[in-house]
């Protein structure tokens, strides 16, 4: 099975050979406040960065220039990866600004329907040579689509699609949104995070399902640094230790 490198620290020790699943459509859930999109754009960013790989991040749930904010507080530039390299290491795509009725000025925007969302990835895929994609998120998308059969069919098509383009693809969504895992794709990563008898809160991650894969089935914790997200594999963590 072909792989490649995460970036994120701890994360590829999961799977065997210690390398992440390429070409795949996975589903990264979580509720709010689980890291999510740090998770998303950090998978992108050492993609671009570090293994020539570009991306693309698509946002429904807030304008790009929040985005490029948030990240650039772990000294993530992504303006600068977008505008100082031709073709662009990382490509921004603002699928929010429509669906909630307001202008915007960036190059890329999502018509608020899935037809739209793969016709902009085609075109920027055609441009850049992009092969990481991060859709965020896949509960506001679907929301768009009224009927859970056509979610599904659209969400199947969209990854076959992104599959032949050889993209890894990850879907970000809120937890039970709409039984979003009952129509996910190829592998379902669980992030988390509880509370302790001190009132300090443990963050988790459990990789739940990667088809064609062999990798860790219990709860690991991981933190978010200064840096981004740090993964510790030789933590296992559950209600055990939840206390």
């Amino acid at each position: 099975m072909a792989t490649i490198k995460s970036g994120i620290p701890g994360l590829d020790t999961l799977f065997e050979p210690n390398e992440f699943p390429k070409g795949r459509q996975i589903l990264v859930t979580g509720p709010p406040g689980s890291g999510k999109t740090v998770f998303g754009l950090q998978f992108l960013l050492n993609g671009a960065l570090h293994y020539e790989e570009p991306g693309i991040f698509v946002s429904f749930d807030d304008l790009p220039r929040h985005i490029r904010a948030d990240m650039f507080s772990f000294g993530w530039n992504i303006q600068q990866l977008e505008k100082e390299f031709n073709p662009p290491l990382i490509t921004l795509v603002d699928g929010f600004s429509a669906r909630v009725g307001l202008t915007t000025d960036e190059k890329y925007i999502i018509r608020a329907n899935v037809d739209s969302l793969l016709l902009v990835l085609t075109e920027i895929l055609d441009e850049t040579g992009a092969t990481r994609v991060c859709i965020d998120s896949l509960s506001t998308l679907s929301t768009i689509i009224k009927d859970p059969v056509q979610v599904r069919k659209e969400i199947l098509t969209m990854g076959a699609i992104l599959g032949e383009q050889g993209c890894t693809t990850l879907l970000t969504a809120e937890t039970l949104a709409r039984g979003v895992e009952e129509y996910s794709s190829q592998g379902l990563i669980r992030l988390s995070y509880d509370e302790l008898s001190t009132g300090e809160f443990r963050r988790a991650i459990l990789v739940q399902k990667m088809r064609g894969f062999a990798h860790e089935f219990s709860w690991k914790e991981f933190r978010i640094t200064a840096d981004g997200i740090k993964i510790f594999p030789e933590r296992t963590v559950g209600r055990g230790h939840f206390k």
